[in-house]
């Protein structure tokens, strides 16, 4: 197995991404690719005592978060993204991890690559490390969809979380602001309609936000711009309460009473840790395409190279095309 890694576009060095890649061979024993620019790539993997063991694909040009991504097909046809999906579009690898700008991923994905075989929309899906991890799609890549976007995501994301992270039946539950099946908007309500009636899928129906942590569904589906602002709000969340539980333990009882919770405390931390969950999977897509955070550090980069390599090893793209060609 071959995973290409776009080393250039998130939010750290060059170093991290090489040294997130270099223990990812070290665990997982699969090939990898880097793509970026090779004086700071062979720099980086001098550092870390592993020259040599890399292949190396020279791409200097960036494409920047603040750049329209609209430009990996443009001005940026040439960079360290849009090369890393070319090469996989073309068998020269098998998966792609990229930090970089969310919306070029997704359309350089979309472009080059293509979606798999009968599949109308991908969907950018991250799991959500709460009470039980659950799925979010879309959480970003399709700010506005149809009713009929929102089931074949529902069955995307069924078949991810059965297949890569083995839960038997998913439960799949539309994100709305009631349970009752006449809420919220015509989309919404059209979508609950058709999702009660589709065979293959186990529909529990409308979750509404209280419940989202409360292990309420396996699956989420919603369109791009609200499991966007979901998605950062619970990120928010999550440091905020870290945050104050930190502070509790500050005064010399709370030290003491620290001391016996410190091993639960580390526990909670590692829940709500997204670095352990590495990226986010473009589901939908030909051939596995992980986003990662864009702030992500060698841990993340390590986790987003496992979670690709699970991607490739359980086949789960053969799967949506097969389920797409029946569906059609």
């Amino acid at each position: 197995m071959k995973i290409i890694l776009d080393v250039m576009g998130g939010d750290k060095e060059v170093s991290e991404f090489v040294r997130g890649a270099v223990w990812a061979k070290a665990e997982y024993g699969e090939e990898i690719v880097l793509v970026g620019d090779e004086e700071k790539i062979k720099e980086a993997l001098a550092a870390e005592k592993a020259e040599g063991q890399f292949e190396i694909v020279h791409a200097p040009d960036v494409i920047t978060m603040e750049d329209n991504p609209l430009s990996i097909r443009r001005e940026h046809r040439e960079c360290s993204m849009a090369t890393a999906l070319k090469m996989v579009a073309s068998g020269k690898g098998d998966a792609v991890v990229s930090a970089g700008n969310t919306g070029a991923l997704f359309i350089g994905a979309t472009g080059y690559v293509h979606c798999a075989e009968g599949v109308r929309r991908a969907a950018l899906a991250s799991v959500i490390p709460l009470e039980k991890p659950f799925l979010l799609l879309d959480c970003g890549a399709n700010a506005e969809v149809t009713p009929e976007f929102l089931v074949q995501f529902a069955h995307l994301g069924s078949i991810y979380m059965n297949r890569v992270m083995g839960v038997e039946n998913p439960r799949v539950g539309l994100l709305n602001n009631g349970a009752e099946a006449h809420k919220g908007t015509p989309i919404y309500k059209e979508a609950h309609a058709l999702l009660a009636k589709e065979s293959g899928i186990h529909f529990i129906g409308n979750v509404e936000g209280k419940d989202v942590p409360f292990n309420a569904c396996d699956v989420l589906v919603c369109d791009g711009f609200a499991g966007n602002i979901l998605l950062k709000t619970i990120e928010g969340t999550s440091k905020f309460v870290m945050k104050q539980f930190s502070g509790i333990f500050k005064g010399v009882i709370g030290k003491l009473a620290g001391a016996m919770v410190v091993g639960k405390a580390k526990n909670l931390k590692k829940r709500f840790d997204a670095k352990e969950y590495g990226g986010a999977p473009f589901l939908g897509i030909a051939k596995p395409i992980i986003k990662a955070h864009g702030n992500s550090d060698a841990k993340a980069v390590k986790n987003a190279i496992r979670q690709a390599v699970a991607y490739v090893k359980t086949g789960v793209i053969a799967e949506i095309e097969a389920l797409a060609k029946t569906a059609e």
